[in-house]
């Protein structure tokens, strides 16, 4: 994840409109709504992410084939 100072210089390099900074801001700094489920056509699992220091959840689209 960017620093704040990071993400500061990206908006100035993008013009970014205030209203615009603030909603990334509120992203950045929220935690997800939605929890990850898994299902017969998708697959759930954890990530242990060193870069944000915390474990993430994602979801595959599809539950592969080893053909």
């Amino acid at each position: 994840m960017l620093s704040d100072q990071e993400f500061d210089d990206w908006c100035r390099c993008l013009n970014l409109p205030q209203a615009a900074r603030k909603i990334i801001e509120q992203i950045r700094s929220t935690e997800p709504i939605r929890r990850v489920k898994s299902n017969g056509i998708n697959v759930r699992s954890d990530y242990a992410s060193s870069k944000m220091g915390k474990t993430i959840q994602f979801e595959s689209h599809k539950v592969g084939s080893f053909d």
